[in-house]
C-alpha cells in the first residue's frame, strides 16, 4: 500500500473525529461524573492520575456500575447458556442428529470464551460500563494463531465507525498509542525505522499513534484465499511516519459493537447516563451545597464585637479563653446561625438521586430483591415490565453485538478445524444456523406468555366448577412445558413426550391390576354363589 492511500486513511480519521466532536465533549462531561476512569475524550491524561474531584455525589457512578453488572448477569451471564443454535431451515429442526450437532458446537463456544486466555468475561463487565456511561461499546473478536480466540474491549474514545447506506456499521476505525517496545512486538520487521530506533536505543516506553482501519475490501479478488480474496480489509497506519505498517483482511466482521438507545440519523447511540445527566449534574451541585450548610452549622462562624479588639482565642475542646465576656456576663465572641435548613437540601438531593436510579433502572432491578414476598403471578409482571423497558436496547445489541459476534467465533472455529463433523444433510442444506437466545433476559421478555398461561390456567380451574367442558379447552402438558421453558427449567428435567405417555400406559396398568385385585374376591364370591345355585338347581331337578 503506498503513502498516498496511507493519506487517505488518514484523512478519512480526520472526518470521523470531525463528525464525532459534539459527542466527544458530552461524553467527556458525562465520564467525569459516571466513569471518571475513562474521561480522555478531550485530553490526554497520565496513568493512575486521580479524576474524581468534580464528583460529590456518587449515586451516577454506582447506579452504572449496578447496571453494568445487572447486564451482565442478565444478557451474558456467566454460569448459564445464553443462547444456542438451530438449524436455518425450519425442516431440519426436529432431526435428533442436527440438534446434537448445535448442542456439541453451543458447548464448544462457551468453553472457548470462557477459558483463561480468552477473558471473554473481564472484557465484557468493561463494555457493560461503557453501555450505562456512553450508550456504546466495541469488542475486538481476535484469532490468536494456536491460542483460539481472545476478545478485547476497545476503549471508547480509541473507536470511531460508520454506517452503510442500511445503517448497518462497516467502517471502524481505532486510534490507539503502543510503546516502542509493543510497535516492534506487534509489526516485527514490518515496525517503522524510527519506532524500532527509539525501542533499541534505551527508549522503548516512548509512545507512538496508531491506526486501525477495517472497511469492506473494494479490491477483493475473488476465489484468492491471501488478504486480497477476503471481503474486510484492514490496514494499521503510524500516524507518526504517515506510512502504512501492515495490511491485511479479515473473513468476518471482527467487532461486535453495542448500542444502547439510537437516535435517527445518528451513527452514535444514546445511554441511561445521557437520560439521567440532568439531574446528575443537579444532584453534584445540591451535594456541594448541602455540605457547605451542614459544615457552617456543625462548624459555625464567629460574630466578633469589633476587629482587632480580642486577641485570637483557641477553639480546640477543652480549651480556657479569657476575656471574652462582657462586665455583665455577656459573651463578646457568639457562633453565626445560618438557620440553614439541611433537611430540605437531603430531601431535594434524594429526589434527584431516585430519577438517577431510575433511568440506570436500578430502581426496578432492586423490587425482585427487596420483595421476595411476591407470588409467581407478581414477579411474572415485575419481569414483564422490567424486559418490556429493555426491549429495545437488548435487541438490537442481540442483533449488532451478539449476532456478529457469534458468525465471528464460527468462523475461527471452523477454519481452525476445531467444530465437530456437520451431518450431511446439513451440509447439503447449507449449514445455515439461527441463533436462539435465551438469557434471563430474552426469557424475561416471554414472561407476558407465562403470565397469561398462568392466569388462564387459574381462571380455568374456576370454570370446570361452572362447565364440566371447560377442563378439556386447554392443552394443560403443552401450557406446562411452555411455561417452563419461559421460566428456563432445564430441559434435562423435563420428560419427553413419549416418556409421559409410558409413565400414564404404566399408571393404567397399575390401576387396572388394582382394581383387578380387588374385585378378585367379589368375583371369587359371585362364582362360588352361581356355582352353589347351579347344583341346588340340579338336586332340584333331580
Amino acid at each position: 500500500m503506498s503513502d498516498t492511500d496511507a493519506d487517505a486513511k488518514l484523512k478519512n480519521q480526520t472526518e470521523l473525529e470531525s463528525k464525532r466532536a459534539n459527542w466527544d465533549s458530552f461524553w467527556d462531561d458525562i465520564a467525569r461524573r459516571v466513569l471518571p476512569a475513562s474521561a480522555t475524550f478531550e485530553t490526554t491524561t497520565e496513568e493512575g492520575q486521580r479524576k474524581t474531584e468534580r464528583v460529590f455525589d456518587a449515586t451516577a457512578i454506582t447506579a452504572n456500575e449496578r447496571f453494568a453488572a445487572w447486564i451482565g448477569e442478565s444478557y451474558t451471564p456467566r454460569d448459564q447458556i445464553w443462547h444456542g443454535l438451530e438449524a436455518e431451515e425450519e425442516e431440519l429442526r426436529d432431526d435428533q442428529e442436527i440438534k446434537e450437532f448445535w448442542d456439541r458446537v453451543v458447548k464448544l463456544l462457551f468453553a472457548v470464551r470462557y477459558r483463561p486466555f480468552g477473558n471473554f468475561n473481564s472484557q465484557r463487565y468493561e463494555n457493560y460500563l461503557g453501555l450505562g456511561a456512553f450508550g456504546n461499546y466495541s469488542t475486538l473478536i481476535d484469532e490468536e494463531v494456536g491460542q483460539g480466540i481472545r476478545y478485547r474491549a476497545i476503549p471508547m474514545h480509541e473507536s470511531y465507525w460508520a454506517e452503510n447506506h442500511q445503517g448497518i456499521i462497516d467502517t471502524y476505525h481505532r486510534k490507539f498509542e503502543l510503546h516502542a517496545r509493543q510497535a516492534v512486538q506487534k509489526f516485527r520487521e514490518k515496525c517503522p525505522p524510527k519506532i524500532a530506533k527509539e525501542a533499541a536505543t534505551g527508549n522503548p516506553y516512548k509512545l507512538f499513534t496508531f491506526l486501525h482501519c477495517v472497511s469492506p475490501n473494494e479490491e477483493r479478488v475473488g476465489g484468492r484465499r491471501d488478504y486480497t480474496g477476503m471481503p474486510w480489509g484492514s490496514y494499521y497506519v503510524s500516524y507518526d511516519e504517515k506510512t502504512t505498517v501492515a495490511r491485511g483482511g479479515y473473513w468476518t466482521w471482527p467487532y461486535a459493537i453495542g448500542r444502547f438507545m439510537k437516535a435517527p440519523r445518528e451513527t452514535y447511540a444514546r445511554s441511561p447516563a445521557m437520560s439521567a445527566f440532568p439531574s446528575i449534574m443537579t444532584a453534584n451541585e445540591q451535594k456541594k451545597t448541602v455540605l457547605r450548610a451542614g459544615q457552617k452549622i456543625v462548624d459555625p462562624p464567629v460574630l466578633c464585637q469589633e476587629d482587632g479588639v480580642l486577641e485570637a482565642f483557641n477553639m480546640r475542646a477543652g480549651a480556657m479563653n479569657y476575656g471574652y465576656l462582657s462586665d455583665q456576663g455577656e459573651p463578646l465572641i457568639v457562633p453565626f446561625e445560618t438557620k440553614g435548613r439541611v433537611d430540605i437540601g437531603v430531601d431535594l438531593m434524594a429526589l434527584e438521586q431516585k430519577a438517577i436510579n431510575d433511568a440506570f433502572m436500578v430502581s426496578l432491578f432492586q423490587i425482585l430483591a427487596e420483595q421476595p414476598q411476591m407470588t409467581a403471578t407478581e414477579v411474572l409482571s415485575r419481569l414483564q415490565e422490567k424486559a418490556t423497558l429493555l426491549s429495545p436496547a437488548t435487541g438490537r445489541l442481540e442483533s449488532e453485538d451478539a449476532g456478529p459476534m457469534i458468525e465471528r467465533e464460527l468462523d475461527i472455529l471452523a477454519r481452525a478445524g476445531m467444530l465437530p463433523p456437520m451431518p450431511e444433510q446439513l451440509r447439503e442444506a447449507g449449514g445455515g444456523f439461527k441463533v436462539i437466545y435465551t438469557s434471563p433476559l430474552s426469557k424475561a421478555r416471554r414472561a407476558g406468555d407465562a403470565l397469561a398461561i398462568t392466569r388462564t390456567m387459574e381462571i380455568a380451574t374456576l370454570a370446570v366448577g361452572l362447565d364440566p367442558r371447560a377442563r378439556h379447552v386447554l392443552n394443560v402438558e403443552e401450557s406446562l412445558r411452555e411455561v417452563a421453558d419461559i421460566n428456563g427449567v432445564p430441559a434435562k428435567l423435563l420428560r419427553s413426550t413419549d416418556e409421559v405417555d409410558a409413565l400414564i400406559q404404566q399408571d393404567n396398568a397399575m390401576q387396572m391390576a388394582a382394581a383387578a385385585a380387588e374385585a378378585a374376591p367379589k368375583i371369587a364370591g359371585a362364582a362360588k354363589d352361581a356355582a352353589s345355585a347351579s347344583q341346588i338347581r340340579q338336586e332340584t331337578a333331580a
